[in-house]
Order: C-alpha cells, then sequence, then structure tokens
C-alpha cells in the first residue's frame, strides 16, 4: 500500500509540477527591503501553469516550492526547499507552523494526522535537535495506527512512529513519553523483551506510586510470559481486513475473521474497542444471523455506553428493521 501511494504521488508530481534550476549565482529579492537571497543550485519545484514563459517569478517560486513541500517532505533536496522557505519565504513556515497547532484542536482523523506529521517533517527539517517535535511524529503516527480505518496499513504506521520515538529519545534519553510509546509499540510488535526494558526503565524513574505499580505490573507479566503467542499487531491488521471486505459488501468473510480473533480472545483482551463488537455485530446483521449481532452490540456498549452506532444497531434489531 505504501508504495503503491507513492506511485500515485509520483504521477501527480509530473502533472502538477516542472523542475527549473537557476543559474549559478541567481539570487532573489523578497521583503519590503528587497533583501537578496540566493537561490539553492537544485531543480526547484514550480507549478506548470507558472512556468510557461521564461524563468519563474519570485512568488512563483515561493508556492512552488510550499506547495511540493508538503505534498513530499521526504523528497531530495527537502532541506534546500525547507532552507529557501525559511530565508526568503518565512510567510509559508509562519502559515504551516499554525496548521500545525491548529490540527491539534482537531478531531482525530487520518487525513488531519497525516497533514499534521507532514507539516512537522518540514518544521523538523530545520530543528532537527528539537526532541519534543519529533515525540510528536512518533506519537502522531501511533495514534493513526491505532485509528480503526487505518488498521490495514498499523504496522507502517507503527514502524513510522517508532523510527520518529527513537529519534526523539536519542535527543533525550529522559524522555518518558517517548520511552512509554516505544515500549507499547513493541509490546505490538511482539518484541516484548524490548518492550519490559523499556517498561522497566521508566517504572525506575516514575514519582507516582500508582503509575509505578501499573508499569511493575506490565514488566511482571513479561517476565512471567503471560504474554499473546503472536504480535497484537497481527490481529489488528486482520480487523482492516475485515473492514476492508465490508466496504466491498463481503460480510461473511468479515464475519469469519472477526469471529475467529474473537474466539482466540487475544485482540479483545489486548486491545478492547467498542468499534471491534459493533462491526462484529454488523456483520452478523447483514448475513442474518440477529441473535449474536445484538450480542455484539450489548459488548461494544459495555465499553462505551454512549456509542452510538452499537446504540442504533441494537435498536434496528429490536424494532425488527432491516440491516
Amino acid at each position: 500500500m505504501p508504495s503503491e501511494n507513492n506511485e500515485n504521488k509520483a504521477a501527480t508530481a509530473v502533472v502538477r509540477f516542472r523542475f527549473w534550476t537557476s543559474p549559478a549565482g541567481s539570487v532573489v529579492e523578497v521583503g519590503p527591503s528587497h533583501q537578496s537571497v540566493d537561490l539553492p543550485s537544485v531543480p526547484l519545484p514550480v507549478l506548470r501553469e507558472e512556468l510557461q514563459d521564461g524563468p519563474p517569478s519570485t512568488d512563483a517560486i515561493g508556492r512552488g516550492v510550499y506547495d511540493y513541500l508538503r505534498q513530499y517532505p521526504d523528497c531530495p533536496h527537502n532541506l534546500a526547499y525547507a532552507e529557501l522557505l525559511r530565508d526568503a519565504f518565512p510567510h509559508f513556515l509562519a502559515d504551516l507552523g499554525a496548521q500545525v497547532a491548529m490540527l491539534d484542536h482537531k478531531e482525530v482523523d487520518p487525513l488531519y494526522v497525516r497533514r499534521k506529521i507532514t507539516g512537522m517533517k518540514i518544521l523538523a527539517l530545520l530543528t532537527p535537535g528539537n526532541a519534543g517535535l519529533w515525540r510528536q511524529m512518533g506519537v502522531a503516527a501511533f495514534d493513526l495506527a491505532m485509528t480503526f480505518s487505518q488498521l490495514l496499513q498499523c504496522r507502517f504506521h507503527l514502524l513510522e512512529g517508532m523510527g520518529y520515538l527513537r529519534r526523539a529519545l536519542k535527543l533525550d534519553p529522559n524522555d518518558a513519553a517517548s520511552l512509554n510509546y516505544l515500549a507499547q509499540i513493541d509490546y505490538l510488535l511482539g518484541d516484548y523483551p524490548s518492550a519490559g526494558e523499556r517498561w522497566q526503565r521508566l517504572c525506575e524513574g516514575m514519582d507516582s506510586p500508582a503509575v509505578r505499580q501499573a508499569l511493575a505490573q506490565k514488566v511482571e507479566r513479561i517476565s512471567r510470559e503471560e504474554v499473546p503467542d503472536h504480535p497484537v499487531v497481527d490481529d489488528l491488521e486482520a480487523v482492516g481486513e475485515a473492514l476492508a471486505a465490508c466496504g466491498h459488501g463481503e460480510y461473511e468473510e468479515a464475519k469469519l475473521i472477526l469471529e475467529r480473533l474473537e474466539e482466540e480472545g487475544t485482540l479483545p483482551a489486548e486491545c478492547p474497542t467498542s468499534e471491534f463488537f459493533y462491526l462484529l455485530g454488523l456483520c452478523r446483521g447483514k448475513t442474518g444471523d440477529l441473535g449474536s449481532a445484538f450480542a455484539a452490540f450489548e459488548k461494544a456498549l459495555e465499553l462505551d455506553p454512549d456509542y452510538a452506532p452499537a446504540q442504533e444497531g441494537r435498536e434496528m434489531i429490536l424494532d425488527g428493521r432491516e440491516f
């Protein structure tokens, strides 16, 4: 899936942008005082419609670089592009920072989380020693991984988050939040020894007795090998497969996946969510198993009494309505 997305992005870039390399020694004049800023000797992305006759205008260079970098923050020459924005077009970086701050206050939505990560990656190009920024990216990637609609790409997002959090911890070895999130990722990926070591380290530095006790219980459980016999991420991806099957109307196939996970018990025990049981109830309802569907909706509401989709599913059965 990630490689397919990269191919689509590359095709889009060819359509939208053209690359222009300035002659050696070229500058742009910016600001009220017409300050001269050297242009880097690398190909600069410019929107295709703004590179028709002759070299692009100063504004076209700024818009092109900003738009391109927001879409492809890991592109070649990304540091040169970010430095050009900083030196010649700081208003674009101010806009980017405002967007990142604004997205902190939005509901968790995959599109917004992805935009937030992209914005922070650009800012991190200019402040690579900012441990807090790397930690925020790691936490955002973890949140993305655990978002129900993103479970099919869960492993990819967890590994992405791991990379950011490791960078944060390297910069700040005492960063408790990064250490905890890394332990959670280790656990989900099935690396129980690493998870235990991180939680033990975190436990030793905790002042709160309650938190210390909770961490100690996690460590003890791992030491007694009371852990799943397979990585939990495998089950999370299986839920993603079931969700994709539902999207294609293949409810019987989705039901078989979810019922297997329920019977095995690992996922409901490790990551209990109302969404899982609602999806199970929906698949059972769609395939005519109304009694079992009602039981699944009840389990969803035990976890979250206010979960509206499960309430609606239960009411549909009670009212005799069709799924």
